[in-house]
């Protein structure tokens, strides 16, 4: 249900930013050409939007023929709630191979999957999956959320381990209570920490060595 005193556009991101699209991402394997790569086909981002806004349409604008002989391909995304409030939502994709590649002359059938392809990407804008073009599992709009008790527990247990300072780890961290540190910056405050164990094991060892 829709807060009335948050503007639709905020409610449109904070929805589809922070829907996981883990269990709906297909995978294109390494080659000597193409990285490994995730990506939502269109018809799983499109489920995936109407379920949250059934109202909402997608249209096509006239594609873009480059001297080359490239071409790009644009869309436009109406986003929709009970057929009284609308975030539009626009991407332009250029027509291109499995390598990424352009295509010169590309025919129908590649002029289509590029349409699909940039209706991801029109999706993306407005917060569906924009996580994938980072390569990282996490929905862009849970990486303010503050971090789980179980990341909590680890961190206790690593600022106990290595008789951390406390304040001055949360003043780095940029947080007055450990609870509030965002998600986003678990990373970082757990790789500091680990290295700092790290040091402190390597230097344990090298004393008992040198004894």
């Amino acid at each position: 249900m829709k807060d009335q005193s948050v503007a639709f556009e905020q409610y449109v991101w904070d929805v589809l930013s922070r829907t996981d699209v883990n269990d709906h991402i297909d995978h294109l394997p390494k080659t000597g050409k193409r990285p490994a790569v995730s990506y939502l086909a269109w018809h799983k981002a499109w489920t995936l939007l109407k379920r949250k806004f059934p109202g909402s349409t997608y249209s096509h604008r006239p594609d873009v023929l480059h001297a080359d002989g490239s071409m790009e391909v644009e869309v436009d995304v109406a986003i929709t709630i009970n057929g009284t409030e609308t975030q539009f939502a626009n991407a332009r994709l250029a027509v291109m191979d499995n390598y990424f590649g352009p295509i010169t002359n590309p025919n129908a059938r590649q002029i289509n999957d590029a349409r699909q392809r940039c209706l991801v990407k029109a999706l993306a804008f407005a917060g569906l999956g924009l996580n994938l073009w980072s390569e990282s599992v996490i929905p862009v709009g849970k990486l303010d959320d503050p971090i789980t008790p179980e990341q909590y527990d680890t961190l206790t247990g690593l600022l106990e381990e290595t008789d951390s300072d406390v304040d001055k780890f949360l003043r780095w961290c940029g947080v007055e209570e450990l609870s509030e540190l965002p998600f986003e910056r678990y990373g970082s405050a757990l790789h500091l920490l680990n290295a700092k164990l790290g040091k402190q094991k390597r230097a344990k060892r090298e004393a008992t060595e040198n004894a």
